[in-house]
């Protein structure tokens, strides 16, 4: 297994730094959400981990387009490259870790195939997926990794904290905390991060300006996707 580490993926420059420095409020509430203090001590309630995988399913189709959308206007081949590989491998994979984690002894025991998409799930993936389409492409990147970002370094935690055997079965969350948590993940994050500083780098100060926005508005959409499944009615209505 992976050793994992409590470290933040660093900013890959001015830009990102920047960016990173100015979420320090949301991303100091998210590292308190019940939800994910209860997944990293195993102590969630399950039907709360069932609902947050079915929006999680609803969104990452909405993240692969938004993906897709934004490989297209890459200005160069290696970022398109990225893009298509992420839109197509790495929700893959995870989509597959969804579909290990409906038959895990945990998780069984809901119906995982009808979740209807929520509010919050709605409208984070209907952002990225207008960002990636409209936005000049610095700014459309920019929406998108907070999704790689905030769940590298929230994964790294989660990591952490679910003392674990190697086969994970002392702690029910252990497979989707060392999913995220894994040195792949991270690497793939680390080249976003990359990728996004140079696009600033290129851009112009508006388009910095508008990103930077993007940035923040992706990153309390995060927060809101990870209150939803410890929220009532309210916060769980669908669309």
């Amino acid at each position: 297994m992976t050793t994992e580490t409590t470290e933040h993926l660093q900013p890959a420059g001015e830009h990102t730094a920047r960016m990173w420095e100015q979420t320090a409020d949301i991303r100091a509430r998210i590292e308190q959400l019940p939800f994910l203090t209860q997944l990293a001590d195993g102590t969630l309630d399950p039907e709360k981990f069932a609902y947050y995988i079915g929006q999680d399913t609803h969104y990452l189709d909405d993240y692969q387009r938004a993906m897709l959308l934004i490989a297209a206007r890459a200005p160069i081949a290696e970022e398109m490259r990225f893009w298509a590989k992420s839109a197509v491998g790495a929700i893959a994979e995870e989509k597959e870790m969804h579909k290990a984690l409906s038959t895990d002894r945990t998780l069984q025991q809901f119906d995982l195939t009808n979740v209807q998409k929520a509010l919050p799930t709605f409208a984070y993936g209907s952002y990225l997926v207008a960002s990636a389409a409209t936005d000049p492409y610095p700014v459309a990147a920019t929406s998108v990794l907070p999704c790689y970002w905030i769940f590298a370094d929230a994964g790294r935690r989660l990591a952490a904290a679910a003392v674990v055997k190697e086969s994970g079965a002392d702690h029910p969350y252990a497979t989707w905390a060392h999913a995220y948590g894994d040195e792949g993940f991270q690497s793939i994050t680390g080249q976003a991060i990359a990728i996004v500083e140079r696009a600033l780098t290129d851009a112009t100060a508006a388009e910095r300006d508008d990103a930077m926005e993007a940035f923040r508005r992706a990153t309390r959409l995060e927060e809101l996707f990870w209150e939803a499944p410890m929220g009532g009615e309210d916060i769980r209505r669908v669309v």
